[in-house]
């Protein structure tokens, strides 16, 4: 029987497999999960079925059950109309990084061999 401390990390091996191109996604994943669970919690704060939040947001009710799931493209149009509707405040924060150039770059063997 295997030792399980000897088994590799979950989060580890889910970075490798999924390679680069999906870490650079997790920040527009978390946005949609926190724009998918607003929607949901607010239809339950009401007791608003999703037929009734749909009536209410002018769409159809499979259109509530994709925006619900977080797996949508919305445009911001479409978030400001629902915001709109709701109550909601929509903020956007769309600005560069700044980095910090002060601090030596520390370079570990993967970066040498990249």
């Amino acid at each position: 029987m295997r030792d399980i401390r000897n088994l590799p990390d979950a989060w580890d091996m889910i970075d490798r497999l999924a390679g680069k191109e999906a870490n650079k996604k997790d920040g527009l994943y978390d946005l949609y999960y926190k724009i998918s669970t607003a929607l949901f919690d607010y239809r339950l704060k009401y007791k608003l079925s999703q037929k009734k939040l749909a009536e209410k947001l002018g769409i159809t009710q499979p259109m509530v059950a994709k925006l619900e799931s977080g797996d949508y493209n919305y445009t911001i149009e479409q978030l400001w109309k629902i915001a709109t509707k709701l109550n909601f405040e929509l903020k956007i924060d769309f600005k560069e990084i700044e980095l910090d150039y002060s601090k030596k770059p520390v370079l570990t063997e993967k970066l040498i061999k990249d």
